[in-house]
């Protein structure tokens, strides 16, 4: 069975105290092989959840046990994405955050390197998403990629073969006035992100079309110009095959409507086939 549930809590107090607590937990919240001290004043304890989401009630539990320990946890399902994080001092939670992801993609950050990679993320600013960054987060900052060139002054861009990232970075390690353009060639699709700050909290996202991405975004004309027509051939082709599995699933549908008599029109299985032929068109 995959484990769809991944919690981690950090423990940080005194190596007395961690021990014990070390000793009292073994077997009650999680197994003594998943628990392990990144230093004498730190201790990582891992639970794995078939269902559902267990780092507040756990936390809660663990804060109330032992208040005289500052608690951190992270949850996550399946993969890292929109990762939930909480903190608890003193037996009291001080913040819960929900990081929701906009993108991600990997960026590199050194050019004498093939690919060292860093995975630049973007996602629903709030304010406890700034403090759940700033304290499970330290060292991500999307400030250094300042130094990499890019197609436009002020902008620096990545591609992972499907998504196309222009990114102005903010004017001030302060400011929350950077910019973020998604481009899906392929498909002709386009996000704009605004407010971006430099932990990748963004303030607003929103669909756009190729066109109005250049307008509003007139520096990067000539390159957006250059990808979509690079991608002509592609574009067609998504387009067609997108239509093809419409027609069938159009198909599909009529003729489980036509199978249906009209006594089983009115029922509810009549009306999941409308339900379904909405939903897809």
């Amino acid at each position: 069975m995959s484990i769809s549930v991944v919690t981690t809590f950090t423990l940080t107090g005194s190596p007395e105290r961690l021990r014990e607590i070390a000793e009292q937990r073994a077997g009650r919240t999680c197994d003594a092989d998943d628990m392990r001290f990144a230093s004498d004043t730190e201790l990582h304890m891992t639970l794995y959840n078939g269902i559902g989401s267990s780092m507040l009630h756990h936390g809660d539990g663990l804060a109330a046990e032992y208040p005289d320990v500052t608690i951190r946890g992270m949850e996550y399902f399946d993969c890292f994405d929109d990762p939930s994080f909480a903190r608890w001092e003193a037996g009291l939670p001080v913040y819960q955050a929900d990081l929701t992801t906009v993108f991600a993609i990997l960026f590199p950050t050194d050019a004498a390197k093939d690919w060292p990679g860093c995975g630049a993320a973007f996602w629903e600013r709030s304010l406890e998403t700034a403090a759940a960054v700033a304290d499970n987060c330290p060292h991500y900052d999307l400030m250094p990629l300042q130094q990499l060139a890019g197609p436009a002054p002020g902008w620096v861009h990545t591609s992972d073969g499907f998504a196309t990232l222009f990114l102005r970075l903010p004017s001030t390690v302060e400011a929350r006035d950077g910019r973020a353009v998604i481009f899906y060639p392929g498909r002709g699709r386009a996000t704009l992100l605004e407010g971006v700050d430099r932990f990748g909290g963004v303030g607003r996202h929103r669909k756009m079309s190729y066109g109005q991405i250049a307008a509003r975004c007139p520096e990067l004309r000539d390159v957006l110009r250059g990808c979509w027509r690079s991608k002509k051939d592609v574009r067609r082709s998504y387009k067609r095959d997108w239509s093809l599995h419409r027609r069938a699933m159009h198909k599909r549908c009529r003729q489980n409507v036509d199978q249906t008599s009209s006594a089983n029109w009115w029922s509810g299985e009549g009306m999941e086939i409308a339900s379904c032929m909405e939903f897809e068109f």
